[in-house]
């Protein structure tokens, strides 16, 4: 449960970061979207960016609990750093490419891929 919830916090505060130091960042349509429904009128810009950090973690721990089985073990032993790097940039990019989010810091990205490979790795090592 603390491993979960640690990379939880974690991926939403790296995901926050990327978000806001992106100059150009455009969120616009999921704003839009969200704002068809009547009870979520007037979203605030940080209430759409935690959504968005929100669902990058739990598609990416959802990930991890998916594909962990299926990667074989030689590979998961030696090069974990690798298939932690391929689950976070599947969760970020399928959840960028669904919300349509534009105009994010490719340096940021970057960064935020393996700083956040390198926590996950780290924190295997709590039970």
């Amino acid at each position: 449960m603390i491993k979960i919830l640690f990379r939880t916090s974690f991926l939403i505060f790296l995901n926050y970061i990327v978000i806001l130091q992106s100059k150009n960042i455009n969120a616009q349509q999921i704003v839009t979207d969200i704002n068809r429904f009547i009870i979520f009128q007037d979203l605030n810009e940080r209430i759409v960016y935690s959504i968005i950090g929100i669902t990058i973690a739990m598609v990416t721990l959802w990930f991890l609990f998916i594909f962990k089985p299926f990667i074989e073990v030689y590979l998961l032993y030696y090069f974990k750093y690798g298939f932690y790097f391929l689950i976070n940039f599947i969760s970020l990019s399928s959840v960028y490419i669904t919300f349509r989010i534009y105009g994010y810091s490719r340096l940021y990205l970057l960064l935020y891929l393996l700083t956040s490979s390198f926590l996950m790795l780290l924190s295997d090592k709590i039970k």
